[in-house]
Protein backbone atom coordinates (compact mmCIF):
# COMPACT_ATOMS: atom_id res chain seq x y z
CA UNK A 1 0.00 0.00 0.00
CA UNK A 2 2.82 2.29 0.46
CA UNK A 3 3.66 2.19 -3.24
CA UNK A 4 0.31 2.82 -4.17
CA UNK A 5 -0.57 5.72 -6.30
CA UNK A 6 -3.25 8.23 -7.24
CA UNK A 7 -4.31 8.42 -10.94
CA UNK A 8 -5.18 12.13 -11.33
CA UNK A 9 -6.91 10.74 -14.34
CA UNK A 10 -9.26 8.12 -13.08
CA UNK A 11 -9.66 10.23 -10.13
CA UNK A 12 -11.45 13.42 -11.74
CA UNK A 13 -13.58 10.81 -14.02
CA UNK A 14 -14.22 9.31 -10.51
CA UNK A 15 -15.64 12.66 -9.10
CA UNK A 16 -17.10 13.70 -12.46
CA UNK A 17 -19.09 11.00 -12.49
CA UNK A 18 -20.37 11.40 -8.94
CA UNK A 19 -21.09 15.18 -9.58
CA UNK A 20 -23.54 13.86 -12.49
CA UNK A 21 -25.39 11.15 -10.20
CA UNK A 22 -25.55 13.66 -7.39
CA UNK A 23 -26.82 16.20 -9.70
CA UNK A 24 -29.35 14.02 -11.18
CA UNK A 25 -30.95 12.52 -8.34
CA UNK A 26 -31.62 16.21 -6.92
CA UNK A 27 -32.83 17.26 -10.22
CA UNK A 28 -35.70 13.96 -10.42
CA UNK A 29 -36.27 14.71 -6.66
CA UNK A 30 -37.10 18.59 -7.56
CA UNK A 31 -39.43 17.02 -10.33
CA UNK A 32 -41.43 15.28 -8.21
CA UNK A 33 -41.57 17.89 -5.31
CA UNK A 34 -41.63 20.50 -7.40
CA UNK A 35 -45.32 21.83 -5.62
CA UNK A 36 -43.72 21.25 -2.19
CA UNK A 37 -40.78 23.40 -3.35
CA UNK A 38 -42.79 25.63 -4.94
CA UNK A 39 -44.79 26.33 -1.72
CA UNK A 40 -41.44 26.66 0.26
CA UNK A 41 -40.02 29.56 -2.00
CA UNK A 42 -42.99 31.28 -2.14
CA UNK A 43 -43.79 31.46 1.70
CA UNK A 44 -39.83 32.79 1.89
CA UNK A 45 -40.74 35.19 -0.57
CA UNK A 46 -43.39 36.43 1.32
CA UNK A 47 -41.35 36.40 4.03
CA UNK A 48 -39.02 38.56 2.92
CA UNK A 49 -41.31 40.87 0.84
CA UNK A 50 -40.96 44.16 2.78
CA UNK A 51 -36.95 43.35 2.21
CA UNK A 52 -37.34 42.67 -1.38
CA UNK A 53 -39.13 46.04 -1.64
CA UNK A 54 -36.24 47.75 0.57
CA UNK A 55 -33.87 47.34 -1.78
CA UNK A 56 -35.94 47.73 -4.81
CA UNK A 57 -36.81 51.45 -3.39
CA UNK A 58 -32.85 51.91 -2.41
CA UNK A 59 -31.94 50.81 -6.12
CA UNK A 60 -34.16 52.95 -7.47
CA UNK A 61 -33.54 55.62 -5.39
CA UNK A 62 -30.03 55.62 -5.82
CA UNK A 63 -28.99 57.87 -8.67
CA UNK A 64 -31.57 60.31 -6.80
CA UNK A 65 -29.85 59.88 -3.57
CA UNK A 66 -26.38 60.45 -5.22
CA UNK A 67 -27.17 63.70 -6.96
CA UNK A 68 -28.35 65.35 -3.92
CA UNK A 69 -25.85 64.09 -1.75
CA UNK A 70 -22.84 65.01 -4.14
CA UNK A 71 -23.99 68.53 -5.96
CA UNK A 72 -26.06 70.01 -2.93
CA UNK A 73 -25.12 68.42 0.54
CA UNK A 74 -21.98 67.83 0.36
CA UNK A 75 -20.87 71.17 -0.14
CA UNK A 76 -23.06 72.37 2.96
CA UNK A 77 -22.38 69.92 5.38
CA UNK A 78 -18.67 70.49 4.55
CA UNK A 79 -18.78 74.15 5.71
CA UNK A 80 -21.29 73.39 8.29
CA UNK A 81 -18.71 70.98 9.71
CA UNK A 82 -15.45 72.10 9.12
CA UNK A 83 -13.53 70.16 12.19
CA UNK A 84 -14.93 67.31 11.82
CA UNK A 85 -14.98 65.34 7.93
CA UNK A 86 -16.32 62.16 9.02
CA UNK A 87 -19.70 63.81 11.09
CA UNK A 88 -19.86 66.40 7.45
CA UNK A 89 -19.96 63.23 5.52
CA UNK A 90 -22.62 61.36 7.75
CA UNK A 91 -24.90 64.31 7.86
CA UNK A 92 -24.54 64.75 3.51
CA UNK A 93 -26.12 61.14 3.15
CA UNK A 94 -28.84 61.99 6.12
CA UNK A 95 -29.44 64.68 4.45
CA UNK A 96 -29.99 63.60 1.18
CA UNK A 97 -32.04 60.40 2.00
CA UNK A 98 -34.42 62.67 3.51
CA UNK A 99 -34.60 64.64 0.39
CA UNK A 100 -35.14 62.04 -1.80
CA UNK A 101 -37.77 59.90 0.13
CA UNK A 102 -39.78 63.40 0.19
CA UNK A 103 -39.46 64.48 -3.14
CA UNK A 104 -40.48 60.82 -4.27
CA UNK A 105 -43.05 60.62 -2.22
CA UNK A 106 -43.88 64.23 -2.71
CA UNK A 107 -44.25 63.19 -6.93
CA UNK A 108 -46.52 60.53 -6.04
CA UNK A 109 -48.73 62.11 -3.79
CA UNK A 110 -49.65 64.88 -6.37
CA UNK A 111 -49.55 62.87 -8.84
CA UNK A 112 -52.60 60.64 -7.48
CA UNK A 113 -54.16 64.16 -6.30
CA UNK A 114 -54.06 65.53 -10.21
CA UNK A 115 -54.66 62.06 -11.79
CA UNK A 116 -57.62 60.04 -9.22
CA UNK A 117 -60.65 63.16 -9.87
CA UNK A 118 -59.95 62.88 -12.92
CA UNK A 119 -60.45 59.04 -13.58
CA UNK A 120 -63.51 59.49 -11.77
CA UNK A 121 -64.75 61.78 -14.20
CA UNK A 122 -63.52 60.37 -16.69
CA UNK A 123 -65.39 56.93 -15.78
CA UNK A 124 -68.47 58.92 -14.63
CA UNK A 125 -69.05 60.32 -18.29
CA UNK A 126 -68.58 57.30 -19.81
CA UNK A 127 -70.91 55.52 -17.81
CA UNK A 128 -73.26 58.63 -17.97
CA UNK A 129 -73.06 58.83 -21.74
CA UNK A 130 -73.47 55.16 -22.50
CA UNK A 131 -76.88 55.30 -24.20
CA UNK A 132 -75.82 58.11 -25.78
CA UNK A 133 -72.76 56.19 -27.56
CA UNK A 134 -75.13 52.97 -28.48
CA UNK A 135 -77.65 55.30 -29.89
CA UNK A 136 -75.02 57.15 -32.30
CA UNK A 137 -74.05 53.17 -33.44
CA UNK A 138 -77.66 52.31 -34.02
CA UNK A 139 -77.85 55.19 -36.28
CA UNK A 140 -75.12 55.12 -37.99
CA UNK A 141 -76.08 50.86 -38.36
CA UNK A 142 -79.24 52.48 -39.73
CA UNK A 143 -77.22 54.67 -42.07
CA UNK A 144 -75.10 51.87 -43.50
CA UNK A 145 -77.85 49.51 -44.02
CA UNK A 146 -80.40 51.71 -45.37
CA UNK A 147 -82.56 49.82 -48.34
CA UNK A 148 -81.18 46.57 -46.87
CA UNK A 149 -82.88 43.34 -45.64
CA UNK A 150 -80.28 42.97 -42.85
CA UNK A 151 -81.11 46.58 -41.43
CA UNK A 152 -84.56 45.76 -38.68
CA UNK A 153 -82.64 42.48 -37.55
CA UNK A 154 -79.36 44.49 -36.97
CA UNK A 155 -81.26 47.32 -34.89
CA UNK A 156 -82.97 44.86 -32.96
CA UNK A 157 -79.89 43.12 -32.09
CA UNK A 158 -78.30 46.37 -31.10
CA UNK A 159 -80.99 47.94 -29.45
CA UNK A 160 -80.94 44.57 -26.82
CA UNK A 161 -77.29 44.31 -26.34
CA UNK A 162 -77.62 48.67 -25.65
CA UNK A 163 -80.29 47.48 -22.79
CA UNK A 164 -78.43 45.04 -21.27
CA UNK A 165 -75.08 47.01 -21.17
CA UNK A 166 -76.74 50.39 -20.21
CA UNK A 167 -78.84 48.33 -17.23
CA UNK A 168 -75.30 46.60 -16.28
CA UNK A 169 -73.47 49.91 -16.14
CA UNK A 170 -76.52 51.67 -14.12
CA UNK A 171 -77.39 49.11 -11.66
CA UNK A 172 -73.72 47.63 -11.67
CA UNK A 173 -70.35 49.57 -12.60
CA UNK A 174 -71.78 53.43 -11.56
CA UNK A 175 -72.77 52.48 -7.64
CA UNK A 176 -69.15 51.22 -7.42
CA UNK A 177 -67.29 53.86 -8.80
CA UNK A 178 -67.07 55.83 -5.34
CA UNK A 179 -66.71 53.08 -3.51
CA UNK A 180 -64.03 51.83 -5.71
CA UNK A 181 -61.90 55.81 -5.86
CA UNK A 182 -62.14 55.32 -2.09
CA UNK A 183 -60.21 52.59 -1.61
CA UNK A 184 -57.78 53.95 -3.92
CA UNK A 185 -57.57 57.16 -2.48
CA UNK A 186 -57.21 55.02 0.82
CA UNK A 187 -54.15 53.09 0.00
CA UNK A 188 -53.08 52.74 -4.14
CA UNK A 189 -49.69 50.82 -3.47
CA UNK A 190 -51.90 48.19 -1.27
CA UNK A 191 -52.68 46.35 -4.68
CA UNK A 192 -49.19 45.80 -5.44
CA UNK A 193 -48.54 44.93 -1.71
CA UNK A 194 -49.80 45.29 2.20
CA UNK A 195 -49.14 48.68 3.82
CA UNK A 196 -47.69 47.44 5.95
CA UNK A 197 -44.46 45.67 3.69
CA UNK A 198 -44.36 48.54 2.19
CA UNK A 199 -43.91 50.65 5.35
CA UNK A 200 -41.06 48.35 6.50
CA UNK A 201 -39.87 48.52 2.89
CA UNK A 202 -39.47 52.32 3.26
CA UNK A 203 -37.29 51.80 6.49
CA UNK A 204 -34.99 49.41 5.12
CA UNK A 205 -34.35 51.23 2.16
CA UNK A 206 -33.27 53.98 4.16
CA UNK A 207 -30.79 51.85 6.03
CA UNK A 208 -29.88 50.61 2.95
CA UNK A 209 -29.23 53.79 1.26
CA UNK A 210 -27.29 54.59 4.23
CA UNK A 211 -24.91 51.78 4.11
CA UNK A 212 -24.87 51.02 0.62
CA UNK A 213 -20.99 51.25 0.81
CA UNK A 214 -21.27 48.33 3.56
CA UNK A 215 -23.23 46.06 1.62
CA UNK A 216 -21.02 46.58 -1.52
CA UNK A 217 -18.11 45.80 0.72
CA UNK A 218 -19.32 42.83 2.41
CA UNK A 219 -20.34 41.16 -1.28
CA UNK A 220 -17.11 41.89 -2.10
CA UNK A 221 -15.76 40.30 0.54
CA UNK A 222 -17.61 36.88 0.50
CA UNK A 223 -16.99 37.16 -3.42
CA UNK A 224 -13.09 37.45 -3.23
CA UNK A 225 -13.50 34.41 -0.01
CA UNK A 226 -15.12 32.10 -2.54
CA UNK A 227 -13.78 32.13 -6.12
CA UNK A 228 -10.07 33.15 -6.85
CA UNK A 229 -8.99 36.32 -7.19
CA UNK A 230 -8.99 36.25 -11.23
CA UNK A 231 -12.48 34.80 -10.87
CA UNK A 232 -14.03 37.34 -8.47
CA UNK A 233 -12.42 39.98 -10.41
CA UNK A 234 -14.46 39.11 -13.80
CA UNK A 235 -17.09 38.88 -11.39
CA UNK A 236 -16.71 41.79 -10.15
CA UNK A 237 -16.14 43.36 -13.97
CA UNK A 238 -19.73 41.41 -14.92
CA UNK A 239 -21.35 42.80 -11.90
CA UNK A 240 -20.27 46.36 -12.95
CA UNK A 241 -21.46 45.73 -16.10
CA UNK A 242 -25.07 44.34 -15.24
CA UNK A 243 -25.58 47.80 -12.87
CA UNK A 244 -24.69 50.24 -15.33
CA UNK A 245 -26.84 48.33 -18.16
CA UNK A 246 -29.31 47.85 -15.87
CA UNK A 247 -29.82 50.78 -13.64
CA UNK A 248 -29.25 52.92 -16.84
CA UNK A 249 -32.14 51.22 -18.40
CA UNK A 250 -34.91 51.38 -16.26
CA UNK A 251 -33.86 55.81 -14.90
CA UNK A 252 -33.99 55.98 -18.64
CA UNK A 253 -37.44 54.01 -19.50
CA UNK A 254 -38.63 55.96 -16.40
CA UNK A 255 -37.87 59.69 -17.22
CA UNK A 256 -38.72 59.02 -21.08
CA UNK A 257 -42.47 57.92 -20.41
CA UNK A 258 -42.51 60.78 -17.56
CA UNK A 259 -41.38 63.07 -20.62
CA UNK A 260 -43.92 61.46 -22.59
CA UNK A 261 -46.75 61.63 -20.41
CA UNK A 262 -46.13 65.11 -19.79
CA UNK A 263 -46.12 66.18 -23.80
CA UNK A 264 -49.34 63.90 -24.02
CA UNK A 265 -51.16 65.54 -21.15
CA UNK A 266 -50.39 69.19 -22.45
CA UNK A 267 -51.68 68.17 -25.66
CA UNK A 268 -54.67 66.97 -24.51
CA UNK A 269 -55.56 70.03 -22.63
CA UNK A 270 -54.99 72.38 -24.86
CA UNK A 271 -56.59 70.45 -27.87
CA UNK A 272 -59.67 69.84 -25.72
CA UNK A 273 -59.46 65.93 -26.07
CA UNK A 274 -61.55 64.17 -23.76
CA UNK A 275 -60.43 61.82 -20.58
CA UNK A 276 -56.95 64.11 -20.51
CA UNK A 277 -56.03 62.23 -17.63
CA UNK A 278 -56.55 58.39 -17.85
CA UNK A 279 -55.50 58.32 -21.22
CA UNK A 280 -52.23 59.98 -20.32
CA UNK A 281 -51.92 57.40 -17.83
CA UNK A 282 -52.28 54.26 -20.03
CA UNK A 283 -49.86 56.46 -22.58
CA UNK A 284 -47.18 56.96 -19.95
CA UNK A 285 -47.44 53.66 -18.11
CA UNK A 286 -47.68 51.56 -21.91
CA UNK A 287 -44.70 53.71 -23.15
CA UNK A 288 -42.67 51.69 -19.99
CA UNK A 289 -42.83 48.94 -22.78
CA UNK A 290 -40.71 48.49 -26.06
CA UNK A 291 -41.78 48.75 -29.53
CA UNK A 292 -45.04 47.29 -28.76
CA UNK A 293 -46.01 49.36 -25.49
CA UNK A 294 -47.30 52.48 -27.95
CA UNK A 295 -49.35 50.02 -30.03
CA UNK A 296 -50.90 48.64 -26.89
CA UNK A 297 -51.57 52.20 -25.29
CA UNK A 298 -53.08 53.92 -28.58
CA UNK A 299 -55.82 51.50 -29.12
CA UNK A 300 -57.57 51.46 -25.97
CA UNK A 301 -57.23 55.35 -25.82
CA UNK A 302 -58.68 56.13 -28.93
CA UNK A 303 -61.18 53.35 -28.89
CA UNK A 304 -62.10 55.46 -25.62
CA UNK A 305 -61.94 59.13 -27.29
CA UNK A 306 -63.69 57.75 -30.32
CA UNK A 307 -66.90 56.94 -27.76
CA UNK A 308 -66.66 60.82 -27.72
CA UNK A 309 -65.65 62.60 -31.06
CA UNK A 310 -64.51 60.93 -33.81
CA UNK A 311 -62.73 64.04 -35.04
CA UNK A 312 -60.73 64.31 -31.65
CA UNK A 313 -60.06 60.77 -32.28
CA UNK A 314 -58.32 61.27 -35.28
CA UNK A 315 -56.12 63.97 -33.78
CA UNK A 316 -54.97 62.14 -31.40
CA UNK A 317 -54.15 59.20 -33.78
CA UNK A 318 -51.95 61.58 -35.82
CA UNK A 319 -50.56 63.09 -32.88
CA UNK A 320 -49.59 59.70 -31.25
CA UNK A 321 -47.64 58.69 -34.65
CA UNK A 322 -45.57 62.04 -34.41
CA UNK A 323 -44.85 61.98 -30.48
CA UNK A 324 -43.80 58.24 -31.32
CA UNK A 325 -41.52 59.07 -33.49
CA UNK A 326 -39.76 61.98 -32.23
CA UNK A 327 -39.77 59.83 -28.77
CA UNK A 328 -37.56 57.52 -31.12
CA UNK A 329 -35.49 59.41 -32.73
CA UNK A 330 -35.08 61.79 -30.12
CA UNK A 331 -35.80 61.61 -26.61
CA UNK A 332 -34.50 58.02 -26.59
CA UNK A 333 -31.24 57.90 -28.05
CA UNK A 334 -30.49 61.66 -25.56
CA UNK A 335 -32.08 59.74 -22.67
CA UNK A 336 -30.15 56.47 -22.72
CA UNK A 337 -26.36 56.70 -22.29
CA UNK A 338 -25.93 53.85 -24.10
CA UNK A 339 -27.77 51.61 -26.46
CA UNK A 340 -28.84 47.97 -25.90
CA UNK A 341 -26.50 46.42 -28.50
CA UNK A 342 -29.65 43.87 -29.54
CA UNK A 343 -30.86 43.53 -32.80
CA UNK A 344 -34.81 44.04 -33.59
CA UNK A 345 -34.94 40.63 -33.24
CA UNK A 346 -33.70 39.86 -29.52
CA UNK A 347 -35.51 42.95 -28.77
CA UNK A 348 -38.72 41.22 -29.86
CA UNK A 349 -37.50 38.25 -28.09
CA UNK A 350 -36.84 39.39 -25.10
CA UNK A 351 -40.39 41.24 -24.75
CA UNK A 352 -42.29 38.16 -26.15
CA UNK A 353 -40.52 35.45 -23.98
CA UNK A 354 -40.50 37.70 -20.34
CA UNK A 355 -43.89 38.90 -20.94
CA UNK A 356 -44.72 35.48 -21.33
CA UNK A 357 -43.26 34.20 -18.25
CA UNK A 358 -44.09 37.23 -15.92
CA UNK A 359 -46.76 39.54 -18.11
CA UNK A 360 -46.58 43.44 -18.37
CA UNK A 361 -43.52 43.47 -15.94
CA UNK A 362 -41.28 40.76 -18.11
CA UNK A 363 -42.31 43.12 -20.61
CA UNK A 364 -40.68 46.05 -18.96
CA UNK A 365 -37.30 44.39 -17.51
CA UNK A 366 -37.52 41.97 -20.37
CA UNK A 367 -34.82 43.97 -23.14
CA UNK A 368 -32.21 45.13 -20.23
CA UNK A 369 -31.96 41.69 -18.94
CA UNK A 370 -31.61 40.27 -22.28
CA UNK A 371 -29.21 43.14 -22.54
CA UNK A 372 -27.13 41.73 -20.00
CA UNK A 373 -27.15 38.13 -20.61
CA UNK A 374 -26.24 38.67 -24.25
CA UNK A 375 -23.17 40.94 -23.96
CA UNK A 376 -21.98 38.90 -20.81
CA UNK A 377 -22.15 35.47 -22.85
CA UNK A 378 -20.18 37.76 -25.46
CA UNK A 379 -17.65 38.56 -23.11
CA UNK A 380 -17.20 35.10 -22.23
CA UNK A 381 -17.00 34.16 -25.86
CA UNK A 382 -14.42 37.01 -26.74
CA UNK A 383 -12.45 35.55 -24.12
CA UNK A 384 -12.15 32.19 -25.08
CA UNK A 385 -11.01 33.24 -28.55
CA UNK A 386 -8.65 35.86 -27.17
CA UNK A 387 -7.20 32.87 -25.26
CA UNK A 388 -6.82 30.42 -28.20
CA UNK A 389 -5.50 33.76 -30.74
CA UNK A 390 -7.99 33.47 -32.78
CA UNK A 391 -9.83 37.16 -33.79
CA UNK A 392 -13.24 38.33 -32.49
CA UNK A 393 -14.32 39.85 -35.25
CA UNK A 394 -17.61 38.38 -36.64
CA UNK A 395 -16.38 39.32 -40.25
CA UNK A 396 -13.70 36.95 -39.96
CA UNK A 397 -15.73 33.91 -39.44
CA UNK A 398 -18.31 35.06 -42.36
CA UNK A 399 -17.70 32.33 -45.36
CA UNK A 400 -15.10 30.21 -43.33
CA UNK A 401 -15.19 26.57 -43.87
CA UNK A 402 -12.16 25.66 -41.60
CA UNK A 403 -9.41 26.83 -39.80
CA UNK A 404 -6.02 25.18 -39.67
CA UNK A 405 -5.19 23.40 -35.73
CA UNK A 406 -1.50 24.35 -36.18
CA UNK A 407 -1.18 27.82 -38.36
CA UNK A 408 -4.76 28.76 -37.49
CA UNK A 409 -4.89 29.79 -40.89
CA UNK A 410 -8.56 30.47 -42.55
CA UNK A 411 -10.30 28.41 -44.97
CA UNK A 412 -12.79 29.80 -46.78
CA UNK A 413 -15.80 28.04 -48.88
CA UNK A 414 -16.95 29.02 -52.38
CA UNK A 415 -18.76 31.38 -52.87
CA UNK A 416 -16.82 34.10 -50.69
CA UNK A 417 -18.03 36.25 -47.99
CA UNK A 418 -20.38 38.84 -48.10
CA UNK A 419 -17.76 40.97 -46.15
CA UNK A 420 -14.97 39.58 -47.78
CA UNK A 421 -12.22 43.07 -47.39
CA UNK A 422 -13.31 42.54 -43.83
CA UNK A 423 -12.59 39.02 -43.62
CA UNK A 424 -9.02 39.65 -45.53
CA UNK A 425 -8.36 42.06 -42.98
CA UNK A 426 -8.93 39.89 -39.88
CA UNK A 427 -6.97 37.17 -41.38
CA UNK A 428 -3.98 39.20 -42.35
CA UNK A 429 -4.31 40.07 -38.25
CA UNK A 430 -3.96 36.62 -37.45
CA UNK A 431 -1.37 35.70 -40.03
CA UNK A 432 0.85 38.79 -38.55
CA UNK A 433 0.02 37.70 -35.19
CA UNK A 434 1.84 34.02 -35.67
CA UNK A 435 4.33 35.59 -37.23
CA UNK A 436 5.21 37.82 -34.56
CA UNK A 437 4.76 34.62 -32.01
CA UNK A 438 7.35 32.41 -34.40
CA UNK A 439 10.27 35.15 -34.34
CA UNK A 440 13.22 34.49 -32.06
CA UNK A 441 12.09 35.31 -28.39
CA UNK A 442 8.07 35.07 -29.51
CA UNK A 443 6.33 32.46 -27.38
CA UNK A 444 5.80 30.03 -30.10
CA UNK A 445 2.77 28.38 -31.44
CA UNK A 446 -0.67 28.39 -29.44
Amino acid sequence: MKNFKWDKKYLYWGVTAFCVVVASIAFFWLLNTWDGVRRTVGLMISALTPVIYGFCIAYLLNKVLAMFENRVFKKLCARLFKKDPVKARKAARIFAIIVTLLVALGLIAGLLAIVLPEIYYSVVTIVSNSQNYLNSAIRWLETVFDGYALEPVAVEWINTISQKIVSWLENEVLPQITTLITSITGGVISVIGTLVDLFIGIIISIYVMYNKEVFAAQAKKITYAIFRVRTANIIMSEMDFINDAFGNYIVGTVIDSLIVGVINYLFMAIAGIPYVALVTIIVAVTNLIPVFGPFIGAVPATLLILLENPTKALIFVIFTVVLQQIDGQILKPRIHSSRTGLSGFWIMFAILFFGGLFGILGMVIGVPVTTVLYNMLRRLNNRSLRARALPEDTTFYSGLSSIDPDTLAPAYAQPEPETPSEARKAASRVKEKLTSLKKPGGKGKK
